[in-house]
């Protein structure tokens, strides 16, 4: 009796453990939705605006809106040009900090798919006080076929 019961509870751990939806607990409640990693790339060499105001809205769909709040930061290194955009065939996700006078970075973590949104994952990271202030900016660039979906900023 003692091996049917433990064979029992053993069959339903790995029924319990071989569930391939991933579950995310949000504001205590469980979601089952599944996620895809999107794939994307970083954008480099661009900096924010000094007369424009951050964006609330993390999404650029157009060039023009882009042009509008980023600027081009060439560089003599072997990696200077900035990062190439084709918004005909992309769009970028932008994060944008206030000035500040401490080391700032954004990294992006990860892009999942999760239905009709698509989840930024990113960490911020805060170094010493500087001598001069920066104004922080991640920027991401993803495929246009994501670009109909709500994207929700998540901050490690």
């Amino acid at each position: 009796m003692k091996k049917i019961l433990f064979t029992c509870a053993m069959l339903l751990a790995i029924v319990a453990c071989s569930n391939s939806a991933t579950t995310v607990v949000e504001n205590n409640e469980e979601s089952t939705e599944l996620a895809f990693e999107v794939p994307f790339e970083v954008a480099k060499n661009y900096f924010f605006k000094n007369n424009q105001v951050i964006p609330e809205n993390p999404k650029i769909v157009t060039e023009e809106e882009f042009n509008k709040l980023f600027g081009m930061a060439t560089t003599m290194s072997e990696d200077g040009k900035p990062t190439a955009i084709d918004f005909t065939k992309q769009f970028v996700v932008a994060i944008v900090l206030p000035v500040t006078d401490f080391a700032t970075e954004i990294n992006p973590v990860k892009v999942e798919d999760k239905g009709e949104s698509l989840r930024y994952t990113y960490e911020v990271r805060t170094g010493e006080k500087q001598t001069f202030s920066i104004q922080p900016v991640s920027i991401i660039i993803l495929d246009k076929k994501y670009e109909g979906k709500e994207i929700v900023l998540i901050n490690e």
